[in-house]
């Protein structure tokens, strides 16, 4: 038999974090799975298809002009239902369907008839139609709708396997009723793939820092957070250039181009520091090999700096970020995006300016554990798809 797989969620929308989860996930399980046919459910399928090579589809579809409007008024009833139907139709291709990385479980920047109900859409439809579902390395949580965190549970229980890419996100949803027992914990799925040894950094300030500018505006979107946070970055760029070090703009979603120009508005000098479009995450890496120290706020930008040995320094605008700097041996160096201290970040930097390579090669030795972790419950969950699907051809791993 040919082994039929779904790889679902937010891809192709301009979140190089997600597109980098499937990226991941796809190279592990077209080593495991050689013969197995790959299919992607995203938001933009002709964007993930000329990217990766693989067919996809929509993950939801809603009526534009004024049958939105309607659509809308009647809340979203009638394209709730065709979706429904759309979905059975298309779970019958698959015997497999699987969530890889990204932050399933939350509803940031989403209302309950967004992403959670396309979540539970799915899941739904797969348990009842037998298809085997996985949730591999998935994050979760803050849920602050109560409609959210009903479609978002329920989703979680029609999986056979669920992983969590921290020890909070499993937590967090033993907290709202999810039974986690079974569940297991891993590093995000990124981290499995690997990368190029990269340029060492240097043993001595000055350094040339990595500034990850990021359109944030709260988790509930705050004009005012945005500002200030625009603000802040503007006083901390002048302050460390001040200090002799280098500064190179970040700029990870296409959306966070506009806080960019916010920024450099802020900034009135003529001054090039960088800040270009990155299509993937491998243009982030690259412009991160030729820094000495990452401040994100964008969580792949982190662990794109992680990843190729770099100490960072998180403006966290979720529970996440704490947790992977601490995954990392960094967890000193965390603070809230929102209102965030700049007197607590020009420490930071201070900090990791005095003995950059000693938190550099602790970074390092970090990573390789997560490495290992990851590629660990990658193997324990392709072990249960190969044993449900003994005709399906499959190589087994190797050490």
């Amino acid at each position: 038999m040919t082994l039929r797989i779904a790889l679902i969620g937010g891809f192709g929308n301009g979140n190089l974090g997600n597109d980098a989860s499937l990226r991941a996930a796809l190279t592990a399980m077209r080593t495991r799975f050689p013969n197995a046919e790959f299919e992607c459910i995203c938001d933009e399928p002709r964007v993930i298809s000329q990217r990766f090579g693989i067919p996809a589809t929509k993950i939801a579809m809603r009526p534009s002009g004024v049958l939105r409007h309607v659509d809308t008024l009647l809340l979203r009833a009638p394209s709730g239902v065709f979706n429904w139907l759309r979905a059975i139709w298309i779970a019958r291709r698959f015997n497999v369907m699987l969530w890889p990385g990204t932050g399933v479980f939350d509803d940031y920047r989403t209302g309950p008839l967004g992403f959670p109900a396309q979540v539970f859409r799915w899941s739904v439809i797969a348990r009842f139609m037998g298809l085997h579902l996985v949730f591999l390395g998935v994050g979760a949580g803050p849920i602050i709708n109560p409609l959210s965190r009903f479609f978002l549970k329920n989703a979680a229980r029609c999986a056979d396997a669920r992983s969590y890419r921290d020890a909070g996100s499993k937590e967090f949803m033993q907290s709202i009723g999810v039974d986690e027992t079974k569940s297991l914990i891993m590093p995000d799925i990124v981290f499995g793939k690997p990368v190029d040894a990269p340029p060492p950094v240097r043993t001595a300030p000055p350094l040339t820092i990595g500034l990850g500018v990021m359109s944030y505006r709260g988790w509930r979107i705050d004009e005012k957070v945005g500002q200030d946070y625009r603000e802040k970055l503007a006083r901390f760029v002048r302050w460390a250039e001040a200090q002799g070090h280098s500064v190179r703009f970040l700029v990870a979603e296409p959306s966070d181009t506009r806080a960019l120009t916010a920024l450099q508005a802020i900034l009135a000098d003529d001054v090039d520091r960088g800040g270009d479009e990155m299509m993937v995450l491998r243009d982030v890496m690259d412009a991160i090999c030729g820094c000495d120290l990452v401040i994100g706020s964008r969580f792949h930008v982190l662990i794109a700096g992680l990843k190729l040995g770099r100490p960072c320094i998180s403006l966290s605008y979720g529970p996440k970020h704490d947790l992977l700097m601490t995954a990392a041996g960094l967890g000193e160096f965390c603070q809230p995006a929102d209102h965030f201290d700049f007197d607590l970040l020009t420490r930071h930097v201070a900090a990791i300016a005095a003995e950059p390579a000693r938190y550099s090669a602790n970074v390092s030795d970090r990573v390789a554990e997560m490495k290992a972790r990851v590629l660990d419950v990658q193997e324990q969950v392709f072990v249960q798809i190969a044993a449900k699907f003994p005709a399906a051809q499959h190589h087994p791993a190797t050490a």
